[in-house]
């Protein structure tokens, strides 16, 4: 009589976890009415059926909950994200549909649980966490700062981070005055006065302003700029330092670290939205000429033609190349990363360090460089 085949063991899930964006936990308190993003995606290796995610008294009564089933045409049924980092708080992921900002201070346990085709419904990850009182002393938790903060920490040492502060109106916060001592300090600008960056980053900001103040450019087209110093292009700037949160979202601003600069934020394509992505690739890629390095009247500058509409323009450059100018030119040279290749939006006037690696400028099919030899190397 043949032997029957024992039934497969049922197929494992679990939780790959975001570094920058843990799961609530004791470590970590929250901040009342404020949104909170929690990251990881739930891995099986049979359809997944069911993810969900609860909020709990001590006492075990539900106060949130949200669930949802994997959808195999988005190719999501064997990886599941909690967090949709392309569209942080217009999508459907279980982080944006649990509602932390609704829970007032106190103590609460979060649940996050999944189920396949194989397996019944098995508790991935449990813990008990806290809500502060909003007018409460906060500590800088990883969630703070969009899934940046161990890239932030790798360039400004263990001792810079975290700090502590208190949320005010406006979207400002106030930060501990001796971190702000410790940490912030000025550098000379092209164009007089001084930026506020953080002690570890004025190398790195000194050097771009070099490369500002010492590199020349030429665009032609339809109309011509003549030979101009890149440091001429800079019509507004804001930051580097600005204790404040990101507008609309529950994250800290890239600014509270002193690391960040945003130039020609008054021109409209450089104000932060999705679809501007779209216009820049057109517009660099596509009516934006490098013609190489020219010398003329003892001068070496980088010479470029403009064959698109030339629109607004300023200093005779069409204002939609400007900031790809400083950037091209100066800031990722320097080691920026510049706000364009954002995953939730595309922000034309920031420039940042110890956000994401630059390197998405050179080597990334995304990437919109066009200059790959410069005068002083």
């Amino acid at each position: 009589m043949p032997t029957q085949a024992a039934d497969p063991a049922p197929s494992p899930i679990r939780l790959v976890p975001e570094e920058g964006l843990p799961l609530p936990c004791q470590a970590y308190p929250l901040t009342e009415k404020r949104a909170f993003v929690f990251g990881g995606t739930v891995v099986s290796e049979a359809p997944l059926t069911r993810v969900s995610v609860t909020v709990s008294d001590p006492k075990g009564n539900v106060l949130l909950s949200a669930e949802g089933t994997p959808d195999p045409a988005e190719d999501m049924a064997t990886r599941f994200p909690l967090w949709d980092k392309t569209y942080p708080f217009e999508d459907e992921s279980l982080s944006a549909r649990t509602d932390f900002a609704s829970l007032k201070p106190g103590d609460y346990v979060f649940t996050l649980k999944a189920a396949n085709d194989a397996a019944k419904e098995v508790i991935l990850y449990t813990s008990p966490f806290t809500v502060t009182p909003v007018s409460a002393l906060h500590t800088l938790i990883p969630n703070d700062l969009r899934g940046t903060y161990p890239a932030a920490r790798a360039l400004l040492g263990d001792d810079a981070l975290p700090f502590t502060y208190r949320t005010g109106t406006y979207r400002q916060i106030q930060i501990d005055n001796s971190w702000v001592s410790r940490n912030i300090t000025s550098v000379n600008t092209p164009f007089g006065g001084e930026w506020r960056v953080n002690r570890a980053a004025v190398a790195s900001f000194e050097q771009a302003i070099r490369y500002m103040r010492t590199t020349y450019i030429h665009v032609g087209g339809k109309w011509d700029s003549g030979i101009l110093r890149l440091n001429r292009l800079v019509q507004s700037y804001a930051g580097p330092y600005i204790p404040r949160q990101e507008e609309n979202s529950p994250f800290l601003s890239p600014h509270v670290l002193g690391l960040a600069v945003d130039l020609n934020q008054n021109i409209g394509p450089n104000i932060a939205a999705p679809d501007n992505w779209a216009v820049f690739c057109k517009e660099i890629s596509e009516n934006l000429i490098y013609n190489g390095i020219q010398t003329k009247n003892g001068y070496s500058y980088y010479d470029f033609t403009y064959v698109g509409n030339w629109g607004q323009a300023y200093e005779r450059v069409p204002t939609i190349v400007q900031n790809y100018l400083l950037y091209e030119l100066a800031f990722y040279r320097a080691g920026f990363f510049w706000g364009v290749y954002y995953d939730h939006t595309c922000d034309a006037s920031h420039f940042g360090l110890g956000e994401y690696d630059p390197s998405v400028h050179s080597d990334s099919p995304l990437a919109l460089r066009k200059v790959f030899e410069y005068i002083d190397e």
